[in-house]
């Protein structure tokens, strides 16, 4: 018995390093924690005790990254849905346009659109639309609301 509590505190402590360094999902942690050795049954007892502590809480997770990929980091829904999957939560119903949220990443990534550019930076913006998750009809689009000039370029 005292080797079992043992390595339930093992387990909770290098979750606690784990957490520590940055907020994860139940089921990166269970992930972590099974790659290291501990049985189902630690896994279980340590992230329960985690999160009565309130050390981990998917939902503030879920909210964090929500706030992290509508407003901070503006990202399509592609790329939502799929970082949400990796970390085992359920997406969330992402409130707004998405043309306007591609708009807004525009405009924290490169300001206002120059006066003069050549096509080459426009497939660059167009580029960086499609790896934030943007859909391209969704990207183009949103490329010409944030530089009207682009009307005839694309």
């Amino acid at each position: 018995m005292q080797e079992r509590s043992e390595r339930l505190s093992q387990a909770i402590a290098q979750a606690l390093g784990w957490l520590r360094v940055r907020d994860l999902s139940t089921h990166e942690l269970a992930r972590r924690l099974a790659a290291r050795g501990y049985t189902e049954s630690e896994i279980t007892e340590a992230t329960e005790w985690l999160c009565a502590e309130g050390y981990l809480s998917d939902e503030r997770l879920q909210r964090r990254l929500t706030e992290r990929f509508t407003t901070e980091q503006p990202s399509g829904r592609l790329r939502i849905e799929q970082e949400f999957a990796r970390r085992g939560l359920d997406a969330p119903a992402v409130e707004g346009d998405e043309e306007s949220r591609a708009v807004q990443a525009l405009r924290l990534r490169f300001g206002e659109p120059p006066a003069v550019w050549e096509p080459r930076q426009t497939a660059r913006w167009f580029r960086f639309l499609l790896q934030r998750g943007f859909e391209p009809e969704v990207a183009q689009n949103a490329l010409r609301r944030w530089n009207p000039r682009l009307n005839d370029e694309l």
